[in-house]
């Protein structure tokens, strides 16, 4: 079995954002990897902004063996949604001046349209928010640019799902730790809550450490990143030892978003991720707001 090369560098793209945040805590002790961020900060970065020019960019870089993509616009930009598709082309155009042979890009759950059943990569995406078409827009124009370039590199997608410490509920429980406040959470006619896939940070830099470091030839282009099973967010509440307030469900809310992981477990050899409450959120501190 052959493994990606060691020689170079990973370039990790956004690293300043909450994903990047979350990955440099779990990769602080590898020595392969160039962080970019839009300023310097702490950590040792590449200080370039995804708007500055490309050939400027690449003219600094070393040869470069695998990029991931962690930029993008969040939900709560609307106007700027469209920038995914472009900054997933940017990391492409990077990829391949840098000699990189893959690029991960991140993702969404959003893209599916939520059932009662576990969601897998084979299932047509049906987005029923402007955020989620946004990331199928993009995850469209990688497929395209991959159909484009196929001796170009390989283009892996992760629809990830919500990462704690970088996922509304986590910003929720942060801000009601520092008020003294209860959570609110969607209470259905059924008498349950939302349940969604969900995954630790720690689980986040396993996964993404997998896809940069195993055989290429393994690789899939798209793969679902979340532990096995949905988790029921009061149970994330309440292991947080936070107070839980409900209200009635909206008519548009969503009880049920779960990825089915069976590429994933497949793919790193992991017969179950745990979803339960405590092994999602050890190392979390609502204090902090983002998992450590």
């Amino acid at each position: 079995m052959t493994h990606q090369r060691h020689d170079a560098p990973v370039l990790v793209l956004g690293s300043t954002g909450q994903l990047g945040k979350l990955l440099r805590h779990h990769w602080r002790d590898r020595q392969d990897v160039t962080w970019q961020a839009r300023h310097r900060g702490a950590v040792p970065v590449l200080d370039w902004s995804a708007r500055d020019d490309l050939s400027a960019l690449t003219r600094r870089l070393p040869r470069t063996r695998a990029v991931v993509a962690l930029w993008g616009v969040r939900a709560d930009r609307p106007d700027a949604l469209g920038d995914n598709t472009e900054l997933a082309l940017r990391a492409i155009g990077i990829a391949r001046a840098t000699g990189a042979d893959r690029v991960l890009h991140c993702s969404s759950a959003a893209v599916y349209r939520p059932g009662p059943d576990p969601l897998a990569e084979t299932d047509i995406p049906a987005p029923i928010n402007a955020y989620g078409q946004a990331k199928l827009d993009m995850e469209q124009a990688i497929a395209a640019e991959q159909d484009r370039d196929p001796k170009g590199p390989w283009n892996i997608v992760m629809r990830i799902g919500n990462v704690i410490g970088a996922d509304s509920l986590s910003r929720a429980m942060a801000q009601a730790s520092q008020d003294g406040t209860a959570v609110t959470l969607d209470r259905f006619a059924d008498g349950t809550g939302p349940r969604r896939s969900f995954l630790s940070a720690a689980g986040l830099a396993r996964s993404i450490a997998w896809l940069v470091d195993g055989p290429s030839h393994a690789l899939p282009r798209v793969i679902n990143l979340a532990a096995t099973g949905a988790t029921d967010m009061a149970d994330l509440v309440r292991h947080a030892g936070l107070d839980l307030a409900w209200r009635p469900a909206p008519a548009t809310a969503v009880p049920l978003v779960e990825l089915d992981t069976s590429r994933l477990r497949r793919c790193i050899g992991q017969t179950d991720i745990s979803a339960a409450a405590p092994d999602l959120m050890a190392g979390w501190s609502p204090a902090w707001g983002v998992t450590r």
